[in-house]
């Protein structure tokens, strides 16, 4: 049987770099990976593809809507690799959701196919907490609620960034969702081995009635109706290849300006780009109005040549944000554009 772990975690919280991070260790030499992206074009497999050459992609969907039957076929496909006498053996199998996804969904169609559970059984539900804004993610978006509240291992993310204040609150507010899970601070995936080797623990009925109540009783600070298995109407994503290499002073540049005209509304921004700089292969992320150090990469990981962006978010303008790419070449360095058309003076 080959085990399957479910990593969840709301946009931005850290599973890739958590992920990453194991499967460079020898521990993670036997793991495939399955990533869900939300929108057309997906970036973290490339990540993965580094370290492991067992990674399949989902994209353009998220696993509890529209990709589930595509999920199937996958682990189907790793199914028949493993059981290749010219490879490695397989033990493990780590589902990567979209920050979006609802756990549950996801659970319920694997569990319930017979045929998969004659040769896949679950590990462990694991989410990912961002320590310096997972109180606030908590209490905006019930996708986070719900990722914490079905999570049987719960690990706090980016505890480096986050001052001791944030991190009492936040365990406060997962001990009121979710007191049964297991918790596991983290730091630039440094926890990864204890997570992902941590024994699968007695696995509680998926009808979760317990944490169901705990979800109900805590106060979104919106208003508008949301389903369990719903995402909000107004989150989407947009997608670009870019043509051109942008400088840092550019990124800088662009950043500035997305945060300036979406605010709150930007959940998280990240990229794979050729730069204009001695160490040309970089990925960018953001999460709300925080943009992180970029990742350097040793070599170019795909044959597509381009540079891409994907941001999402709420009430995101596909017109606006393609105009605002021209940011990224930018070069001077007392540049701040707020608007478009402070943008067009730059140059």
């Amino acid at each position: 049987m080959i085990a399957f772990d479910l990593l969840t975690g709301f946009l931005g919280s850290g599973k890739t770099t958590l992920l990453n991070a194991f499967l460079q260790l020898e521990a993670g030499s036997d793991t495939a990976v399955i990533v869900n992206e939300f929108g057309a074009i997906g970036l973290d497999q490339l990540v993965y593809q580094e370290f492991s050459d067992d990674v399949y992609l989902l994209d353009n969907g998220c696993l509890c809507c529209t990709v589930t039957h595509s999920l199937r076929e996958t682990l189907l496909e790793i199914k028949n690799v493993a059981g290749r006498l010219d490879r490695p053996p397989l033990r493990r199998v780590v589902i990567e959701t979209t920050g979006l996804a609802d756990p549950l969904p996801v659970l319920h169609a694997l569990l319930g196919d017979k045929l998969l559970m004659q040769h896949f059984s679950l590990g462990q539900v694991i989410t990912t907490v961002d320590a310096v804004q997972g109180a606030e993610q908590l209490s905006l978006h019930l996708e986070s609620r719900r990722q914490v509240s079905l999570a049987e291992h719960l690990v706090l993310t980016k505890i480096d960034m986050a001052a001791p204040e944030q991190l009492a609150e936040l365990r406060r507010h997962l001990q009121h969702i979710n007191p049964y899970a297991q918790v596991t601070l983290s730091a630039i995936g440094q926890a990864a081995r204890s997570v992902f080797t941590s024994p699968s623990s007695e696995h509680r009925p998926l009808g979760l009635p317990r944490t169901e109540q705990s979800i109900d009783q805590y106060p979104l600070q919106h208003t508008r109706h949301q389903t369990a298995h719903t995402h909000a109407d107004d989150i989407s994503t947009w997608s670009a290849y870019l043509n051109t290499r942008p400088t840092w002073v550019g990124v800088s540049a662009w950043w500035h300006l997305l945060v300036q005209h979406f605010d709150s509304r930007l959940l998280r921004c990240k990229g794979l780009i050729h730069m204009d700089d001695q160490r040309p292969f970089a990925m960018i992320q953001g999460v709300g109005k925080v943009f992180h150090s970029p990742t350097f990469l040793q070599v170019w990981p795909d044959e597509d040549p381009r540079g891409r962006i994907i941001c999402i978010g709420m009430g995101l303008d596909p017109v606006w944000l393609q105009e605002s790419l021209r940011a990224l070449t930018l070069t001077e360095a007392s540049y701040r554009p707020r608007t478009l058309n402070e943008l067009d003076k730059c140059f």
